[in-house]
């Protein structure tokens, strides 16, 4: 056994990079398949995302097979990365499920410090990706015309727009991997998970469906999805910047603090209620005679 867990590490060693950029390349190419096919003439681009994508994930598979044939203990997560490959970016070591690998500084294991490093180091690049989205929605709008019309523009605004999801998604991911409450995470970021969910809605096949693809119904359901998209946005630049500001994020603590102190009281208050309605009853002075009188009887009787 203990040799077999010793080569488990060494593939797990030897995998941790190659995959790590396979995922990663993974995510850059579903971004431009995602919002390539979004545009009515797709040029050579969307060609060459789609066959990246078919030419990368058998590497998935191939990864899964091996920690199978070796019964490595989290082989099960490798099923969950064939299902969505991106997640394989942030993927735990097999044996302790405990680190993490990234470049430069390989092998890390996910605690407070590491946590908190990540967050200091995508806060800023990801608050100036955010506001790339206010220069590309004015190209957009003011060059309409011409986007419509020429093929090489309207390319180089879908992957501007990916990269944004991309980087959108990739800090998701990374931050989802590393956070304990990630239901809670998921809950207060919920602005990232449409933005990351919108695109793919867009997606669906049944919104290019041959016949239909050319009629109001459709350009107006497109529509409303690139508006939603956009909103969403803008929505998720305010609230970064918002929590770049000290104070707001000062007073939004401090309201948020008062909240749980009123939970506390109350949570306080019901144990209270409810210790007393369990405590025995005091007896009364009649109680406490009989019984005195019935232990007398049961004294001499005896």
């Amino acid at each position: 056994m203990s040799f077999m867990n010793a080569y488990i590490k060494k593939v797990d060693q030897f995998a941790a990079a190659p995959m790590f950029c396979v995922a990663v390349f993974f995510l850059i190419f579903l971004a431009g398949t995602l919002h390539l096919n979004s545009i009515e003439s797709p040029g050579i681009a969307l060609d060459v995302c789609n066959w990246c994508l078919f030419l990368l994930y058998p590497l998935f598979i191939l990864e899964t097979v091996i920690h199978v044939a070796l019964g490595s203990p989290r082989w099960k997560f490798n099923l969950l990365y064939c299902l969505i490959p991106p997640i394989r970016i942030c993927a735990r070591d097999q044996m302790t499920g405990q680190a993490i690998w990234f470049p430069i500084i390989s092998w890390q294991v996910v605690d407070s410090e590491f946590k908190e490093k990540v967050v200091k180091t995508f806060s800023a690049p990801m608050l100036l990706i955010a506001l790339l989205v206010l220069p590309l929605f004015a190209v957009e709008h003011y060059w309409q015309k011409q986007i419509e019309t020429n093929s090489v523009l309207a390319d180089l605004t879908a992957i501007a727009t990916g990269f944004i999801w991309f980087a959108f998604t990739l800090e998701f991911i990374l931050m989802i991997s590393i956070v304990e409450k990630r239901l809670d995470y998921c809950r207060r970021h919920w602005i990232d998970i449409a933005v990351i969910c919108l695109p793919m809605i867009a997606f669906m096949r049944f919104l290019r469906v041959a016949g239909l693809l050319k009629t109001t119904r459709v350009f107006r359901l497109k529509s409303l999805v690139l508006k939603l998209y956009r909103a969403l946005l803008i929505l998720e630049i305010v609230n970064r910047l918002l929590q770049r500001n000290p104070e707001k994020r000062i007073s939004r603590l401090e309201a948020i603090l008062l909240e749980k102190e009123k939970e506390i009281t109350d949570i306080k208050e019901e144990i209270a209620f409810l210790s007393e309605r369990i405590s025995p009853q005091p007896q009364t002075d009649s109680e406490l005679a009989i019984q005195q009188d019935t232990q007398q009887f049961n004294n001499r009787a005896a």
